[in-house]
């Protein structure tokens, strides 16, 4: 018994990883995204953006993405201050169905300022690129301090239906030793699925009912 309850577990979670593999799809049910994207530049600077997406006006025209994003650099994996010389110029993301314009909605507060639909140096998959300074080049001063957070809102324009895909995410950092671009295509964000959290459920009434039955047997 105890085999064969082994195997059905490790098919549920076999489910769950091929279910949470790919692009990250948002729907109106599962409207939250988080995200953390980083990267190793060296001499033990980790660069580290993370933070959330929600969204919002699915049916509509104009498609409202709230995002929170924050500077988590590292280094030696201690938590630089504010006064390290490591920002977060640039934030993107491409999105299915396309937008066709961009509106950007924030208080003025720093940190992210403006936001545009341009191809962005060095992420050319990024459709939407939201910045610090005066551009998505992410080489004038500005962006969001180690340690600091900024949430604003991006309003798209466009033809939306119930659910989109948000494929890559992307960031720019500037820092002392230049300006760094990357991104991550494929599985970037984590979006609960309600058909794996179905999943899980009935793997959990099974497994106990399978407990509850062996009980009974011993009995």
């Amino acid at each position: 018994m105890r085999h064969y309850l082994g195997r059905f577990v490790g098919f549920v979670f076999g489910v769950l990883l091929s279910l949470g593999a790919g692009a990250t799809v948002i729907t109106e049910a599962n409207n939250t995204a988080s995200f953390t994207l980083s990267k190793d530049v060296g001499g033990g600077l980790v660069l580290i953006a993370n933070g959330t997406l929600s969204i919002s006006g699915f049916g509509t025209s104009a498609l409202t993405v709230h995002i929170d994003l924050s500077n988590l650099t590292t280094l030696n994996g201690i938590p630089l201050t504010p006064a390290a010389n490591a920002r977060l110029t640039g934030f993107g993301f491409g999105i299915d169905p396309t937008a066709t314009g961009v509106l950007f909605s924030d208080a003025v507060d720093g940190g992210v300022v403006d936001a545009s639909l341009a191809p962005v140096d060095g992420l050319a998959a990024i459709q939407i690129c939201a910045w610090g300074g005066n551009s998505c080049s992410g080489t004038q001063n500005g962006g969001i301090l180690v340690g600091g957070l900024d949430s604003f809102n991006l309003i798209l324009q466009g033809n939306w239906g119930r659910q989109v895909t948000v494929d890559p995410l992307g960031v720019i950092f500037q820092t002392i030793e230049g300006r760094f671009a990357f991104d991550c295509t494929g599985n970037c964000a984590s979006v609960p699925e309600p058909q794996s959290l179905a999943l899980v459920a009935l793997g959990l009434l099974a497994a106990g009912a399978i407990g509850r039955r062996k009980v009974a047997i011993s009995r």
